[in-house]
């Protein structure tokens, strides 16, 4: 048995009503170890546990997924001979024993419920499935009904905004902003290294074979900057056969097995009067020095999503835009959703004014008037506090657009405030929003014009948001406005 223990206060559930308090001591016990008292014949023993519950919690402290196991006694006579629960996870292996530190009085708590416990301080894993058991001490005696209760959970993937800060989740969530465009002969590639990856493989593949690859290198760097790199090329690639730019980093955790971030390649912008460098810096241009298309990626921006929290699913569509958005080439995409550990950190109000002054852009999302939640304590209300001097400022308008589904709201469900702001309805304007979200800031000037790439977003933004704008309108149209409310 482990020496180590902890002393952990297990509050009744219903905290708004709770007078009373159990407290247990939690020692670690060595899984394939029986306790001392399977083997005493006893002259009575508790009942059963009543029932065991294994969910995903965050820890607020941490901002990391642990599991929450719950598990609830029986209302009988025989909760006066209890000492102690033993807890397990039997995939892990890993059991507690949680010791009651009083006797029991009573059947009931002071609530006339059944007495309840939490414990939330096992860290889990993505992706991993869990089955919970749990038996009760004095144990049952030999010929006597075994415990039966248990418990099963499987954990959520990465995608999941509980397991956005796991460790392992490090790879699925690089921001890599890849962008992979043929400009001439030559493959350009630029993405965003990470901090914690040690290199990063290169791969110019046809999309519907990995195994077909055409080009390849190796990138050793870790300084979260931005690099370029061009696969030079004697022919040109004939696009129709659709390319992929593969980049798979290495974190320590998932080595060879970390994900692979892909890009389609497609046509560069172009600008006019350039020379085309090798990567030795040594120029390209033709003899007769004339005009010639020279890769110009999309400039990577930083766009601050903000929006009002009024339920759930909601905050599911806005969860799914952004993902979209994160998707286009050239955005970095900033959400409360995704970034709760720097929100405790930094304060909800602080961590506002910062992204305001970072991002290029700033998309306010608009929900439907009559759903909107009067709750002022929001990131929304926080930011249109915020917010609201810039509106009367021109030089700061540039920064702002707002954006509503057109499945679940209107224009009329936009704040007159937002008037000077350039509007959009998705998804009929998704290609207009992108451009609008790399269109240069008033005042500046650039030397280089960008033209959007032919191709259009709205296919894959329709993919993406399909289900989730229609599993909300369902909602609306189910309940009433009243009932709709988080």
């Amino acid at each position: 048995m482990a020496t180590a223990a902890h002393r952990i206060l297990l509050y009744l559930t219903n905290l708004a009503l709770a007078v009373h308090s159990m407290s247990v001591t939690c020692i670690r016990v060595q899984f394939y170890d029986p306790p001392s008292e399977w083997y005493v014949e006893h002259n009575s023993t508790p009942s059963d546990i009543y029932e065991i519950k294994a969910q995903l919690h965050m820890s607020e402290e941490s901002q990391l997924p642990m599991l929450n196991i719950t598990w609830v006694l029986n209302a009988d006579g025989s909760i006066q001979v209890l000492e102690a629960t033993v807890i397990c996870i039997d995939t892990i292996p890993f059991c507690l024993r949680c010791n009651y530190d009083e006797s029991f009085t009573s059947i009931r708590n002071p609530q006339n419920q059944r007495w309840r416990f939490h414990y939330m301080d096992y860290p889990v894993d993505p992706q991993t499935g869990y089955k919970v058991s749990a038996y009760n001490i004095p144990t049952a005696n030999i010929n006597e009904d075994a415990p039966t209760k248990s418990a099963s959970f499987v954990s959520p993937g990465c995608d999941d905004v509980t397991m956005r800060n796991h460790k392992y989740c490090e790879d699925y969530l690089w921001q890599s902003n890849v962008s992979a465009c043929l400009a001439n002969t030559d493959v350009v590639i630029n993405f965003a290294t990470s901090a914690n990856s040690l290199r990063y493989d290169v791969r110019l593949t046809k999309c519907n074979d990995s195994s077909a690859m055409l080009n390849h290198t190796r990138v050793f760097q870790s300084n979260e900057s931005r690099i370029s790199i061009r696969f030079m090329r004697n022919t040109r690639l004939d696009l129709s056969e659709r390319f992929c730019v593969g980049i798979k980093p290495r974190y320590r955790h998932c080595s060879h097995f970390c994900t692979v971030h892909e890009k389609l390649l497609q046509p560069c912008t172009t600008v006019v009067g350039m020379q085309i460098t090798d990567n030795e810096g040594n120029g390209r241009a033709d003899e007769k020095k004339a005009p010639i298309a020279v890769a110009e990626p999309l400039q990577p921006i930083t766009v601050l999503i903000i929006y009002s929290a009024d339920n759930e699913l909601f905050q599911t569509v806005v969860g799914a835009f952004a993902d979209f958005l994160h998707s286009v080439n050239g955005i970095q995409v900033v959400v409360d959703i995704w970034q709760s550990r720097s929100i405790a950190e930094m304060g909800p109000a602080q961590w506002v004014a910062v992204q305001r002054d970072k991002a290029d852009k700033i998309i306010i999302i608009i929900n439907s008037a009559r759903k909107r939640s009067t709750y002022s304590g929001d990131m929304y209300s926080m930011a249109l506090n915020l917010f609201c001097s810039d509106m009367h400022k021109y030089s700061y308008l540039h920064k702002y657009c707002i954006v509503y589904f057109d499945a679940i709201s209107s224009a009329k469900d936009i704040p007159s405030i937002y008037c000077p702001c350039p509007k959009f309805c998705l998804g009929k304007d998704i290609n207009k929003l992108l451009r609008h979200l790399h269109s240069p800031s008033r005042g500046t000037h650039s030397k280089r014009p960008t033209q959007w790439p032919a191709y259009t977003h709205r296919v894959s933004y329709n993919h993406k948001m399909k289900n989730v704008i229609l599993k909300i309108k369902d909602m609306q149209n189910a309940q009433p406005a009243s009932n709709i409310h988080g």
